[in-house]
């Protein structure tokens, strides 16, 4: 019989393989409404479908930084068509410019679809709604957010008793309006919306919704798809985003939310303009806003670099033009021939002769440091050596000095002048 051991391990091969199969790439949960994703919470399915509601249509996903404030005249005017600008998010926050914008945008004749979880606070002021119970979606169902909760949660205006069912995250965000004050536009929409009847798809627990606001869907709270014409088109906001997942769109019979929402609109849209926010922030005034337009960018890039270069070449120290010393002078034996041209001129060459002769002695034991008392053979040898002069110019001039110290000699102008050549000629070499 077989060791029991090796049909354990043959057994715990098999489970590990057979568990194996099932090792795949864990769903991603994470709501994310991009159009790329196809995990639950993507909007793949959504961005997919407007090429059969909308045929013949261009379609353009915009980076997730576009500014609102960036919408241009290619993007407003479209001749006989219009255009569709869809934002999927969560958190939607704007400028004062970017508000107007797209105000500006649907009054010629454009529409604006908005999903999103918070709303900024100009948009309710200037529409006259409040935002209720925003920003559930971020909570993954559990004990206390129950999935079951927002199933069978929304429905289309004109067939309340359809019910549209999502066992997943938060559909409860809704609009609410003040019959007395909220619900009237604010002065800021003077310019583009429009003052025919109220047209009111639904009821709203009786309550009188006013200011020119079109309800087309509720959830269980309130109205959640709402529509406001702002000149020649709308401005379209929805409270649950998460009607465009992909998890919603899968459960049965959602489609037909879908089609609920894209046959809202009319049929001469010719091009779809798609932007995800997700979480979308008002931008403020900081200089990094700048950058974003090339030249602006541009101009930045080139300062920094000529700043670089001007700090790489600076940067080196700067030190004083150094003066060019002059070597010191012997002044003494400067000073030696001052008064030996004086007593030359004076004819005293005897004279003379003695101070050059004093002066080159009294130079020979300061540079030389030789005994000077006794002109001897010695200090001949001495001198040659140290001084470099050849050892005949040496005993010459011992001889000279000799005979100018014992006065043997008539000192004339031709023998002051050997002298001094040859006393030069030890200056020279020292």
């Amino acid at each position: 019989m077989k060791n029991p051991v090796t049909y354990i391990i043959l057994l715990c091969f098999a489970a590990f393989t057979v568990a194996g199969c099932n090792f795949g790439k864990k769903t991603n949960w994470k709501v994310t409404l991009r159009s790329v994703d196809k995990n639950p919470y993507g909007t793949w399915l959504s961005y997919q479908s407007l090429k059969y509601y909308f045929p013949g249509a261009k379609t353009e996903v915009l980076s997730p930084g576009f500014r609102f404030s960036n919408i241009d005249e290619n993007m407003s005017y479209h001749d006989d068509s219009a255009a569709l600008l869809v934002l999927v998010g969560l958190d939607f926050y704007i400028s004062e410019t970017e508000k107007e914008k797209l105000l500006q945008f649907a009054a010629k004749g454009n529409e604006v679809m908005l999903f999103c979880s918070k709303l900024d606070n100009q948009f309710e002021t200037t529409f006259g709604c409040s935002k209720e119970d925003g920003g559930a979606e971020d909570l993954p169902p559990a004990l206390f957010n129950p999935a079951k909760d927002h199933k069978n949660y929304v429905t289309l205006a004109g067939s309340d008793a359809v019910k549209y069912n999502l066992e997943g995250r938060s559909l409860q965000s809704y609009f609410s309006f003040d019959s007395t004050e909220t619900s009237q536009p604010t002065d800021s929409l003077t310019d583009f919306i429009e003052t025919d009847p109220v047209v009111v798809a639904g009821d709203y627990d009786g309550a009188d919704i006013n200011g020119g606001v079109t309800v087309l869907g509720k959830s269980a709270q309130g109205p959640d798809f709402i529509r406001y014409s702002v000149g020649d088109g709308h401005i379209t906001m929805h409270a649950a985003p998460l009607v465009l997942s992909n998890y919603f769109l899968l459960q049965s019979g959602n489609k037909k939310y879908l089609d609920g929402i894209w046959q809202s609109f009319p049929n001469n849209i010719s091009n779809i303009y798609w932007t995800e926010y997700y979480k979308r922030h008002a931008e403020k005034a900081r200089p990094s806003s700048l950058l974003r337009y090339p030249p602006i960018r541009w101009a930045f890039w080139i300062i920094i670099a000529v700043l670089l270069v001007y700090v790489l070449f600076e940067a080196k120290r700067r030190q004083r033009v150094i003066p060019i010393v002059v070597p010191p002078v012997n002044s003494s034996v400067s000073f030696a021939e001052t008064v030996g041209r004086l007593y030359y001129n004076k004819g005293n060459h005897q004279n003379l002769a003695e101070k050059m002769v004093q002066h080159f002695l009294e130079w020979v034991r300061s540079s030389y440091y030789l005994n000077t008392s006794e002109i001897n053979e010695t200090f001949i040898k001495q001198l040659t050596v140290k001084s470099g002069v050849p050892e005949n110019t040496v005993k010459e001039l011992a001889h000279m000095i000799y005979e100018v110290r014992t006065k043997s000699v008539t000192v004339d102008e031709t023998y002051l002048s050997r002298l001094y050549i040859i006393i030069q000629q030890f200056y020279k070499n020292q």
